[in-house]
C-alpha cells in the first residue's frame, strides 16, 4: 500500500468510486476540483497494486482539522485503506499544529463508527436528520498531541 496526495488527473478514478454508494453524497467532478483551489485542503489517496482503492480529503485550519470524506472501494473494504488515511491524516495535523480533528458520519454508518471509534474519536454531538433528512449526522472530535 502506497499513500500520495492526489492530484487533477485522479478525479476521475475518484467519481468511479464514490458512485459505488448509493446513499453517498456526491462530491462529483467540480467538487474534487474545487478541493484543489483551496490552499488548506489535502486529498489523499491509498493505493494497492498501483489501483487507487481509497481516499480521504480534510482541511488543516489551525487549530481544527476538518475530515470531509473518506471513501474506500467496495472492494477494498476492511482492509486498512482507511486506517492508514486517517493516520496520514493525523501526521499532516500534527505537523500543521492542528490538534483537533473533526469529523462528521451518518448514524447509520456503523463500520465507520466503528473505525473512528477505534482510532479515539468521541462523539460529541448530532445533526438531526442531516443526511437525506432521515439520518443524523453524529459529530466526532479527536484531540491529537503535536
Amino acid at each position: 500500500m502506497t499513500i500520495n496526495r492526489a492530484s487533477k488527473s485522479d478525479i476521475p478514478v475518484l467519481c468511479q468510486i464514490e458512485k459505488k454508494y448509493p446513499d453517498y453524497c456526491l462530491w462529483g467532478e467540480k467538487g474534487f476540483l474545487a478541493e484543489f483551489d483551496k490552499p488548506f485542503s489535502v486529498t489523499l489517496l491509498a493505493k494497492a497494486e498501483g489501483e487507487i482503492v481509497a481516499f480521504l480529503n480534510f482541511w488543516l485550519i489551525r487549530p481544527k482539522t476538518e475530515i470531509n470524506t473518506l471513501v474506500t472501494d467496495t472492494r477494498h473494504t476492511r482492509k486498512g485503506f482507511a486506517r492508514a488515511l486517517l493516520n496520514k491524516c493525523f501526521e499532516y495535523a500534527r505537523k500543521n499544529d492542528c490538534p483537533e480533528i473533526l469529523l462528521e458520519v451518518a448514524e447509520n454508518n456503523f463500520p465507520a463508527i466503528s473505525l473512528y471509534s477505534s482510532l479515539g474519536f468521541n462523539e460529541i454531538s448530532r445533526r438531526p436528520k442531516y443526511y437525506n433528512n432521515t439520518y443524523d449526522a453524529i459529530v466526532m472530535v479527536k484531540r491529537i498531541d503535536i
